[in-house]
């Protein structure tokens, strides 16, 4: 049994994960909930306005961004910017041209496209699988 001390409230609890206990987490996502209600309120607000009137750190509403659980307006800049290339985000960590962009690289790794010997992509009408069978 792993016990350790809230990062919030300091109090004691069993560690499942999470560094701050089931009570402060439940705050929490009730906070979460409150900014949500609150920009669906004052779509334009910014990172700083949502902190002053909600009495939140500018640094958990960025993280709660970066997690893509919190998403501001199209043009509200946030603060944060694209760990590949350093352009400003909306929401995670990366813009939408380097995630595409590690989409494909990805899907190049993990479902290459058959290609001849001429290096062009092999095109197959009704392909079958074979079984072979051993006797």
């Amino acid at each position: 049994m792993d016990l350790r001390n809230c990062r919030m409230c300091g109090k004691m609890f069993q560690y499942v994960g999470q560094p701050v206990c089931p009570g402060c987490m439940k705050a929490m996502e009730d906070k979460l909930q409150e900014v949500k209600e609150y920009l669906r309120e004052h779509e334009r607000a910014t990172v700083g306005q949502v902190s002053e009137e909600l009495d939140i750190s500018v640094k958990q509403i960025r993280k709660w961004v970066q997690e893509e659980r919190l998403m501001f307006a199209p043009g509200v800049d946030t603060g944060l910017v694209c760990s590949k290339c350093g352009m400003p985000v909306e929401s995670g960590s990366m813009c939408k041209k380097c995630k595409e962009s590690l989409k494909k690289t990805l899907q190049g790794v993990y479902c290459p496209t058959p290609t001849s010997q001429e290096g062009e992509p092999i095109q197959r009408k009704n392909a079958k699988m074979h079984y072979k069978r051993y006797e």
